[in-house]
């Protein structure tokens, strides 16, 4: 790994060595949220302990679009022999295992990661309007995957064209078709392979594929489809934890201004 000239940080959840930044394009494991990252990370290379660059700066208190009522406080997760109850992440639906920001009147929790998901973006499929990422009271069907967007799941959204993609799903890498009359536009893929790229970065998306030789869910799940392509299910009920990669990599994709070829 790289190092990166920045000051060294101090941090309450590893008090006994300072932190350098480093830039690596490998994937590890934040020690702070529990999620995947890959990239920049501060690193303590006598513990061999790793934070996202943002777990490692993030505010104690903190205002967010995806709970505009109240402010977020930083807390931590007791150790898993000492917990009551699970916790899942209010946005992603992934499960929280240690860093994470919560309102405790609504009892809201979210990762430090999907508060820096950007509350609108745009996409091929529907040039004319920002989508705003939301959590909608309706059921819908993804645009992409066609797949349920289930009741007060989070999704990016239109609602003024009832346009909804999955936050998995904004970066499946669509067509560039002509029709007929030689007009080009963009359509959803036909196969979806289970690794997709993004900027020289392989993710999986955590849905079933929208293949033939789709598998069915392992565990009871709330969507009456027939052909169903919710979310991968745990045996806890919760989406897979490469929920952080993804996350990860749409942030990178607003920031480089890559996102989706426009």
């Amino acid at each position: 790994m790289a190092p990166i000239h920045k000051n060294p940080i101090q941090q309450l959840i590893h008090p006994n060595h300072s932190l350098t930044l480093f830039d690596s394009n490998t994937k590890y494991v934040c020690d702070g949220c529990k999620i995947l990252g890959i990239g920049k990370r501060y690193n303590c290379p006598e513990c061999d302990f790793d934070l996202h660059e943002y777990c490692g700066t993030c505010p104690m208190n903190l205002s967010s679009f995806l709970h505009p009522y109240h402010s977020l406080k930083l807390v931590t997760r007791m150790p898993l022999g000492n917990r009551q109850l699970g916790r899942v992440c209010n946005v992603c639906c992934d499960s929280i295992e240690g860093l994470f920001y919560r309102c405790e009147l609504c009892e809201f929790d979210v990762h430090p990661l999907c508060t820096l998901l950007p509350q609108t973006l745009r996409h091929v499929l529907h040039q004319v309007h920002p989508l705003r990422l939301l959590s909608s009271s309706e059921s819908k069907t993804c645009v992409v995957c066609k797949g349920a967007c289930n009741a007060s799941s989070w999704r990016y959204r239109c609602a003024l064209c009832e346009f909804d993609i999955h936050m998995e799903c904004m970066l499946v890498q669509c067509k560039k078709e002509r029709t007929w009359l030689g007009i080009s536009k963009y359509v959803p893929p036909s196969i979806f392979p289970k690794t997709q790229y993004f900027d020289g970065h392989a993710y999986q998306i955590p849905y079933l594929n929208h293949n033939h030789n789709h598998m069915p869910h392992p565990h009871p799940h709330p969507c009456s489809q027939q052909q169903c392509y919710c979310p991968v299910q745990s045996d806890h009920g919760r989406t897979s934890r490469r929920i952080g990669i993804i996350i990860f990599i749409i942030v990178k994709a607003v920031t480089t201004a890559l996102i989706l070829g426009l």
